[in-house]
């Protein structure tokens, strides 16, 4: 009996996306570079790319983005950094402070252009968006009066869908203070539309006027939306967290429909990515692999795979022991019964150099070598396996 697979689960989003409209669609991604970005974080680019493959083969005009969230403020000091170096740096734009290892010009391009580089590697091409430059640039400055004009609606929809209280004080713009550098101790006081500045004060003392562009950004509720309005957004994928009742999906949807007055776009949902027996991957608790050390070990085709194959909500244990073994034999040989065809297409097995070695066999003779490759492959002669290409070894 001939077993017949379930449609991929991309080409299923592709049918859901087009029930809704023909395009042109814009697919759109953003990570904070505030610690290393990490394979979980690489679940919902990977999910992006491969939805932008399926609706380009059926001849939709699609693009792919990738918002860089580097004027985002750095919440705190993470386990990974000097605090001695980084505590008066909190609440400050990530854009704004220094890189960790001085080789870089800002602490966020310190975290992204290694992730950056990953992308070229997994044959991920996205347009890069850097918020930092969106907001000083003045691509946001029609949104900001949106929402400063709007900010009782904001409030009142942050409030119903949340059940938190939002204060009288509360601004969904956040001024940065010009004395001490923070975003995250600022209060608006006024604001003007003609001029395009936003007058506040800060916890610190500071008093002052500041430009919409650039001297400020807008709280993560509202300036996801923004972007959706502004770019604009038809399709994004998320993570759990945020799709929720009461989420930041639920509350900016309805932000992007009465503030901006524009459509939210078609919401794809992911799990999350845990390291087996540590849990979900997370920055601020430092147990995460980035995405560039995970491609110095794994061949990039392999690490799409591991997220193809599986369902957008369906956990991933990563597991760098046997299991990725086993997964990579799997991706590796033909003959496996476990293969998926179109996950290995959307993978992009076509470019892939098979080994021909089962990979768990490969290490103990690279071990037994002592990582002499000439000596790797007269051991596979003795035992009469074929040798691979060494550029895949």
């Amino acid at each position: 009996m001939v077993h017949v697979r379930d449609k991929h689960w991309a080409d299923e989003i592709a049918d859901g996306i087009l029930t809704k409209g023909k395009g042109p669609h814009e697919i759109s991604t953003g990570i904070s570079p505030s610690g290393e970005i990490h394979i979980g974080n690489l679940r919902e680019v990977i999910t992006a790319d491969v939805v932008h493959q399926v609706l380009k083969e059926r001849g939709i005009e699609v693009t792919l983005d990738y918002v860089a969230d580097n004027f985002d403020p750095l919440r705190k000091v993470y386990p990974f950094l000097d605090a001695a170096v980084y505590s008066s740096h909190i609440g400050k734009p990530l854009s704004e402070i220094p890189c960790p290892c001085g080789g870089h010009p800002s602490y966020a391009a310190h975290f992204l252009a290694p992730f950056l580089s990953s992308l070229e590697r997994l044959r991920i091409h996205v347009k890069v968006y850097y918020a930092d430059q969106m907001y000083k640039s003045g691509m946001l400055v029609p949104q900001i009066v949106q929402a400063l004009r709007g900010r009782d609606a904001i409030a009142r929809i942050l409030h119903e869908c949340t059940g938190r209280k939002v204060e009288p004080e509360w601004s969904p713009f956040n001024p940065i203070c010009g004395t001490c550098g923070r975003m995250t101790d600022t209060l608006v006081k006024g604001f003007s539309e003609k001029a395009a500045t936003v007058d506040y004060s800060c916890s610190c003392g500071g008093r002052g006027t500041v430009s919409m562009k650039g001297g400020g950004k807008l709280t993560w509720r509202v300036d996801w939306p923004a972007r959706w309005a502004r770019i604009p957004v038809t399709i994004e994928p998320f993570g759990k967290d945020h799709a929720t009742r009461g989420g930041s999906y639920d509350t900016g949807a309805l932000i992007c429909k009465e503030v901006f007055k524009a459509p939210p776009p078609f919401p794809v949902t992911y799990e999350w990515i845990s390291f087996k027996g540590m849990g979900d991957m997370k920055k601020s608790k430092g147990n995460v692999l980035s995405v560039h050390r995970m491609l110095e070990v794994v061949p990039p085709e392999v690490l799409r795979y591991l997220i193809v194959k599986t369902q957008p909500m369906r956990a991933i244990s990563f597991d760098p022991g046997l299991p990725l073994l086993s997964l990579m034999d799997e991706f590796d040989d033909a003959a496996s019964q476990s293969r998926d065809p179109r996950a290995l297409q959307l993978a992009g097995a076509d470019q892939f150099t098979p080994i021909g070695v089962p990979f768990r066999h490969l290490v103990n003779v690279v071990q037994m070598a002592d990582f002499d490759l000439d000596q790797v492959i007269v051991i596979l002669r003795r035992n009469k396996y074929p040798v691979p290409d060494p550029a895949a070894v």
